[in-house]
């Protein structure tokens, strides 16, 4: 083993060497560079392998070059290059195909060398290292796509991303990963081609018109730029089937065999989406989307949503306002629809056969809006279901995100679907409470009441909107309605503390400023509900008695619910808290809220052990920690004790509290 690292030691002289010569580094520094590395390859050369000793070695190697390229640049020296950085950078290739050749199963080294490898320029590496990678980890389509992309965008051949994707499928016939790839690189590609025909277009135009009459010898030269540029013989532009998108439409209609999910062919539409020529290409995926899924909530969303993008749908045998209608066979009630406020332009219909037509820019926006509830007003009637309307809503909170065009307009739209769902019986929480907000800020106090009950009534499980509801009727100091409805929350709540504790937290927090009987009462109330209410409740009682009454009736009141269960160790908390803040605090008073927390807790807990601790340390007698100390230790659970004594021992050190006998 010491041969070998003396031989990479050796190795690496001429490149130290040459640092040294160009002042790069001091001496000193360079002796702790070949002392590392020597300390690196030793490592890398025991019997037994160790991953991290790789990442490791490989990491500083990096970060030497890094500094190296840094000093490059503030002494403006940029020869040799050759002799160092390239140098270094073979040497972390070396180094990372050793530790992938022996941890093979580790992807993210695999990763690390491709990110390598394009930092540094070495592409050609990564092609090679690909293959390798796919050898090992073929089960894995995400790598698939990984070495798709990277020679379709990285090494810009399109023939060995093809091969990347096509061996993918093979091992993965159903992979919506790897067909969605497939389907955008080849749209890339024929974007990329349509543009090369485009620049041959405008370069043909611009020869024709120079030259005016084209010669022999020109002839000759287009017909050979035909072969590349799609240019035929007499210098015409000819079709191309690539830069039509037609091995695009191949992989979608072989993807439609292998994956029949409704999202994914959405998924390849949203991707067609991206390209303005796609425009039959999309016909073709609506067509499938309706014909094949035609009562899929998907389905429908998608095509309101094109509506509002300006991507009608249009029907060469139907002439009605709404084309989708007589798929669905309802119609939507446009009477019911709000109009808006603004003059509204006639659309230009642009009849080229396409059944989808492209009209964003030639319809204005508030028609879109009308179009797009249009469609998701005759589904709802057809597909009546939670999932339908929340989409529905979802559009139109979306829609009302941008507030520069038409927000009233859209805010109308929005209520206009909040009414719809509810008078269904489709609205759930979320947009519930979204519709209130929106109710509130209006000042219409009848319709958030009416709203508020329905709500309650359609979902009484909602701890939100019986919070909302609550607070509704105390705001306006209606207490006989507000008990109805606190009432019937705890009934409808159960026992549930993260609901019904915020209910009582409203309530306790009104009645504090109405009225203390009704206050201690309701406290009373509380202390016979649900343990996990009384828990919470105790110490809020203790806080309000000592304000209200005094630390009296505090005490007396602590005496009795410290020994009751269910047992809190808020309370003792709580109680040896308000016993402090007194004016003339009583340490016989707070050292009997600790000694019960102790007593109760004492086990489990090393927390109850550090603040009795703390206490004696800060306002009691210090004399008292030694045994405080010694009954934690044997009271508490080893783990507990360890992590006592330990806390223990910190809290001594900063404070110069006293040596305990057993320390």
């Amino acid at each position: 083993m010491a041969e070998f690292v003396e031989l990479r030691t050796e190795e690496m002289l001429p490149e130290v060497e040459q640092m040294e010569r160009m002042l790069m580094f001091e001496k000193e520094e360079l002796r702790t560079i070949a002392k590392k590395r020597k300390e690196f390859e030793y490592k890398i050369q025991r019997r037994t392998k160790n991953k991290e000793d790789y990442l490791r070695y490989i990491q500083y190697e990096m970060d030497l070059l890094k500094l190296i390229r840094l000093r490059r640049e503030k002494m403006g020296y940029q020869q040799k290059k050759a002799n160092i950085d390239f140098t270094i950078g073979n040497r972390v290739n070396k180094l990372f195909k050793q530790a992938i050749f022996r941890f093979q199963d580790d992807v993210r080294l695999w990763l690390s060398y491709i990110k390598f490898c394009k930092q540094v320029r070495f592409y050609s590496c990564v092609s090679r290292m690909l293959v390798r990678m796919l050898q090992v980890h073929s089960d894995k389509p995400q790598l698939w796509k990984l070495a798709a992309k990277w020679e379709f965008e990285e090494s810009l051949s399109v023939e060995n991303a093809r091969q990347f994707l096509l061996r993918g499928l093979r091992a993965h016939p159903d992979s919506r990963l790897l067909y969605a790839e497939a389907f955008r690189m080849e749209l890339h590609y024929a974007a990329k081609k349509r543009a090369e025909l485009e620049d041959a277009k405008k370069k043909q135009a611009e020869d024709s018109a120079v030259a005016g009459t084209s010669t022999k010898d020109s002839s000759e030269t287009n017909a050979d730029g035909a072969k590349s540029t799609g240019a035929n013989l007499n210098g015409d532009i000819v079709p191309d089937q690539v830069a039509e998108g037609k091995l695009a439409e191949l992989i979608y209609e072989s993807a439609l065999k292998k994956v029949a999910r409704v999202d994914f062919l959405i998924q390849l539409l949203d991707i067609a989406k991206e390209f303005s020529f796609t425009g039959k290409l999309q016909k073709k995926i609506v067509e499938d989307l309706l014909s094949k899924y035609p009562d899929e909530e998907l389905t429908w969303d998608t095509m309101a949503r094109r509506e509002l993008e300006g991507l009608t749908y249009s029907d060469p045998n139907n002439s009605s306002a709404l084309p989708l209608e007589p798929l669905l066979g309802v119609s939507a009630d446009l009477s019911t629809i709000p109009f808006s406020p603004e003059s509204s332009t006639a659309m230009d219909v642009d009849d080229d056969n396409v059944e989808v037509n492209e009209r964003k820019s030639k319809s204005n926006l508030n028609q879109r809006l009308r179009l797009c509830c249009e469609v998701y007003e005759a589904v709802v009637k057809k597909i009546n279901t939670d999932k339908m309307w929340s989409l529905y809503l979802d559009t139109m909170l979306e829609a009302n995100q941008d507030q520069a065009h038409l927000p009233c307009y859209k805010k109308k739209l929005l209520k206009h679907a909040l009414q719809g769902a509810h008078n269904a019986g489709k609205l759930q929480e979320k947009y519930y409470l979204h519709w209130i907000e929106m109710l509130q800020a209006a000042g219409k106090t009848k319709k958030v009441r009416d709203v508020l009950k329905s709500a309650t009534d359609r979902i009484p499980s909602s701890a939100e909107i019986w919070q909302l509801r609550l607070r509704f009727h105390l705001s306006r100091d209606e207490e006989t309605t507000a008990e109805e409805v606190f009432s019937a929350a705890l009934n409808h709540l159960g026992s549930d503390p993260e609901s019904i504790l915020p209910l009582w937290k409203i309530q306790l927090q009104y009645c504090q400023t109405k009225s203390p009987a009704k206050t201690e009462a309701l406290f009373e109330r509380g202390l016979k509900a649900a343990p996990a209410v009384v828990t919470a409740l105790r110490p809020m009682y203790l806080e309000w008695l000592c304000l209200s009454r005094g630390i009296r009736d505090a005490r007396a009141t602590y005496d009795k619910l410290s020994l009751q269960p269910p047992l809190s160790l808020d309370l003792h908390t709580k109680m040896a808290f308000l016993e402090s803040m007194q004016t003339t605090a009583v340490m016989k008073q707070v050292r009997k809220c600790h000694e019960n927390a102790c007593i109760q807790f004492g086990k489990d807990n090393a927390d109850v052990w550090m603040d009795y601790v703390k206490f004696e340390m800060k306002r009691g007698d210090p004399k008292n920690i030694s045994n405080i100390y010694l009954r934690a230790v044997r009271q508490l659970q080893p783990i507990q004790a360890d992590i006592f004594i330990h806390e223990f021992s910190l809290v001594k050190t900063c404070m110069g509290a006293p040596q305990t006998s057993d320390s």
